[in-house]
């Protein structure tokens, strides 16, 4: 918490000399003022300390995910850093994902227990390869998918808090460990990215390095069996679905799907609430969920059920409005946009 900190009170100097610093467009980066986007450097530095340090006192006993989290959660974030910094393409990146994620499956055997574990199906054993996949796809998926989401103050880090908090909850040693402190990082980065002056972004470093990090604790929980299928399902539904959505809708206007636009969930829930209803009604969505099916994972079929009314509900808009949303940022240019199409940070 220390060291996470230490890089928040000194980010403008640290984003100066690192550059990336996020400057505001008149567009969809509506912040007051240029912003250092180094609270993933702040949260990454913080959990490899902590992870270099506990692993060298012989304080965890994985040291199959310590190895995954320092060589691979840190390469990850490395890659959001260059993309802070200059922009890498999104085949680039997404070629990248996938081989971190195969290296971690390599340096951590234990991610790999080829079996799903539902409260729901009957539980069995699947391929190997077949399982392989189905992590390569749910990891990059969900990494974009909150990369995706993080276009306004609070919310992915607001997400990754209460993910880490239910892992903390449901799962032991190293797992608990890592989710706890991971928990307090978030909450160091949080209190300095929510302020008024002296304010931090996240930037792809965090949203790509933190939520990898998060997504290989959920993958090991599970095939610990430590958490069920339907309880990951509710955890991350809101940003996967609002992913998808964009996705398809962007498509379905003729334009390409990795285009920016002011058309996610938070913008909808900020036209309709405010700002920092919208915010408080975002994170509680995703909170309240996530504890309900982490604390009862029996009820997380209901869980999904309310989710989906409650994000249709709210996110249903007339078309002129959607057709306004596009064309506010139809025109932005020289910005290299992620494989989400959504590099611009902020309070958009």
């Amino acid at each position: 918490m220390g060291v996470s900190a230490v890089v928040c009170l000194r980010a403008g100097p640290i984003g100066r000399m690192l550059g990336v610093l996020d400057r505001p467009d008149n567009g969809r980066k509506r912040h007051n003022r240029v912003t250092p986007q180094v609270g993933g450097v702040a949260i990454i530095a913080g959990l490899l300390v902590w992870a270099g340090t506990a692993s060298a006192a012989g304080l965890t006993p994985d040291a199959g995910i310590i190895r995954a989290i320092m060589f691979c959660g840190a390469g990850v974030a490395l890659v959001g850093f260059a993309d802070d910094q200059n922009g890498v393409s999104p085949l680039a990146r997404m070629a990248l994902l996938v081989l971190f994620i195969l290296g971690a499956m390599t340096l951590d055997h234990d991610l790999l227990v080829p079996k799903i574990h539902s409260l729901t199906f009957a539980r069995g054993e699947i391929p190997l390869w077949v399982y392989s996949g189905l992590i390569v796809v749910a990891a990059v998926g969900i990494v974009n998918a909150v990369n995706m989401a993080d276009g306004q103050d609070g919310i992915a880090a607001g997400m990754l808090a209460i993910w880490s908090a239910c892992l903390a909850y449901s799962t032991t040693g190293t797992t608990r460990q890592l989710a706890a402190v991971l928990l307090l990082l978030c909450i160091v980065f949080l209190i300095f990215n929510l302020k008024r002056k002296g304010k931090v972004f996240l930037g792809d470093c965090g949203s790509y390095g933190i939520t990898f990090i998060v997504g290989l604790l959920v993958i090991l929980a599970h095939a610990r069996g430590e958490v069920p299928i339907e309880t990951i399902m509710v955890w991350f539904f809101i940003p996967v679905v609002d992913c998808l959505r964009l996705l398809i809708t962007r498509s379905r206007r003729g334009g390409s799907p990795f285009r920016p636009d002011c058309d996610h969930f938070h913008h909808r829930l900020a036209d309709r609430l405010g700002k920092n209803m919208g915010l408080a009604s975002y994170l509680a969505l995703v909170g309240v969920s996530s504890a309900v099916s982490t604390i009862l994972p029996q009820w997380s079929v209901i869980c999904l059920c309310v989710l989906s009314g409650f994000y249709f509900g709210m996110s249903a808009k007339r078309e002129p409005e959607i057709a306004g949303a596009h064309r506010s940022v139809a025109d932005l240019r020289g910005n290299v946009i992620s494989i989400s199409g959504d590099r611009g940070r902020g309070a958009a």
